[in-house]
């Protein structure tokens, strides 16, 4: 640990170089949770929402339990990672006691691990029974933190460890050092009486090899034989995933099930981002249901959706740099894309690159992401409260002239007409 000697010193010095280099809130309280620094002067925490005590009081009360366990447990003081319910990130390093005015806790945060939306608030607002009339000064709170991906906020924790103690760390110690959840009790009734029970009654699980016949089907787009595979299944064969509610229980299963099925969905060459946003609208439907028949419904629904996708998109016969370009093209097709950048990405030349994949689809690059673009721009159409000059710009056309006339050559219609063409199916 530092010295007492300079410790007075480079603890401020250290505070503040993790603040110029990130750009967070960094704070040093002394043993007895007061603010010797903080940084920025003029940031404030938000207020608690029950009890006594401020957030930083949160957190260190947070933190003293830690340490007091990592005593016990003959722990070093490490980096602590904590967040709140409230999904606010901190650090928190323990300082070595020493001399007055060199001990003490540094907390770094609160930040954000990915920007929180208005309905990210209005979810917030209800799990904790808030009332509505928050919504807005809560948002405007969370617009107020920054924001850090997870692995940059690891590296804050490992540089704020190196310059107080001069000892290196590394990202795996910083997370094994996290607290490991305790197992939970099963008074009574653990997993081994559980599974007597099961044996003794013949409620065996499934065989793993209906599991494997299952989503081998998806991963070759066969919806015949996975709904062939399905129906081997028996009612007892699969797990109860929830003691307290039997709808809960349903639920999860079909929410493992779309998990796999996902997984297997993008190894029979599905977009991965189209097999993960089929996963959420589908697990997002089923959390909505209310009835145990519409759950399974809505599972089976899900399993037919990934194979009928990869049934489609096996039936283009395409290599895999084709694939791997156009799945490119599907996720970022909001942004500007060059040949250059496809060829980077298939790690071949531009040339060779544009001339295999017009082979092989049949359109050159440029008209391709054109297409996808206007088959994008009739799926925003369809959408409320957006205008044909919002699609135009956000889909990269040089302007509403050049938008219709692109729009008009693959639809036969002008946007205006396909527009309106579509609001009378509704």
């Amino acid at each position: 640990m530092l010295e007492a000697a300079n410790a007075t010193v480079r603890i401020p010095y250290i505070c503040k170089l993790i603040y110029e280099a990130y750009r967070v809130p960094v704070f040093w309280l002394d043993t007895g949770g007061s603010v010797r620094l903080g940084l920025p002067a003029s940031f404030e925490c938000r207020a608690p929402l029950q009890g006594n005590g401020s957030l930083l009081d949160e957190v260190t009360a947070y933190a003293s339990g830690r340490q007091q366990a990592d005593r016990d447990d003959d722990v070093s003081a490490l980096p602590l990672l904590y967040t709140t319910g409230f999904l606010e990130q901190f650090i928190l390093l323990r300082l070595a006691e020493g001399e007055p005015g060199t001990d003490g806790t540094v907390i770094i945060g609160p930040v954000l691990s990915a920007p929180i939306t208005a309905d990210n608030v209005a979810d917030l607002m209800r799990d904790y029974k808030l009332p509505p009339s928050l919504q807005e000064s809560w948002l405007q709170y969370y617009r107020s933190l920054p924001v850090l991906s997870r692995m940059r906020w690891y590296h804050a924790a490992l540089l704020l460890h190196t310059l107080v103690t001069g000892e290196e760390l590394s990202v795996t110690d910083l997370l094994l050092a996290a607290p490991v959840q305790q197992q939970t009790e099963h008074p009574g009734d653990g997993p081994d009486l559980d599974l007597s029970y099961r044996r003794e009654n013949e409620w065996l699980h499934h065989d793993p090899m209906l599991e494997r016949e299952m989503f081998r089907y998806i991963s070759s787009g066969d919806k015949e034989g996975l709904l062939g595979s399905q129906a081997a299944f028996s009612e007892e064969s699969f797990g109860q995933l929830s003691k307290k509610s039997r709808l809960r229980s349903k639920k999860n299963l079909a929410i493992s099930s779309i998990t796999l099925a996902t997984r297997a969905a993008i190894e029979g060459g599905l977009f991965w981002e189209i097999a993960y946003t089929l996963s959420d609208f589908h697990i997002q439907h089923i959390e909505e249901l209310n009835g145990i028949p519409a759950v399974e419904r809505a599972q089976t629904a899900a399993l037919c959706d990934f194979a009928d996708s990869v049934r489609d998109n096996r039936r283009s016969k395409q290599s895999r740099t084709s694939a791997l370009c156009q799945n490119y093209i599907f996720n970022h097709l909001y942004e500007e894309i060059t040949l250059g950048r496809l060829a980077e990405i298939a790690g071949m030349n531009a040339s060779y690159l544009s001339h295999l994949f017009k082979k092989e689809t049949g359109l050159a690059v440029t008209d391709y992401i054109q297409r996808e673009r206007i088959e994008e721009a009739k799926r925003l159409m369809e959408l409320p409260g957006i205008t044909l000059s919002d699609i135009a710009t956000r889909l990269h056309f040089n302007d509403q002239s050049y938008f219709t006339k692109v729009f008009k050559k693959y639809t036969g219609l002008t946007p205006r007409q396909y527009r309106k063409d579509a609001g009378k199916l509704y």
